[in-house]
């Protein structure tokens, strides 16, 4: 079992995403890149960089969460307050 869906905006699905791009816990996305591991991600649903970008701003709030011990700030709650 994973402790990825601890992260707001990360349910089983995206869990298994982001396991399945080698990020099988919240410690493994510490210091990563959101935008490479959102390339990761399309390379292994082969769509290029086709894939809908809510993932990618699902991917910056995990890293973030990760970084900052589960802490977010009060602006960056959710997933779509990361959109570019």
């Amino acid at each position: 079992m994973t402790d990825l869906t601890k992260i707001p905006g990360v349910g089983k699905k995206m869990a298994e995403h982001l396991i399945n791009a080698g990020y099988p816990d919240i410690e493994s996305l510490k210091g990563q890149n959101p935008e490479e591991i959102y390339a990761k991600h399309c390379l292994l649903q082969r769509v290029g960089n086709m894939l809908y970008r809510c993932v990618l701003y699902c991917y910056r709030l995990a890293v973030s969460y990760a970084d900052h011990d589960g802490q977010l700030l009060s602006n960056k709650q959710n997933w779509g307050d990361w959109k570019d």
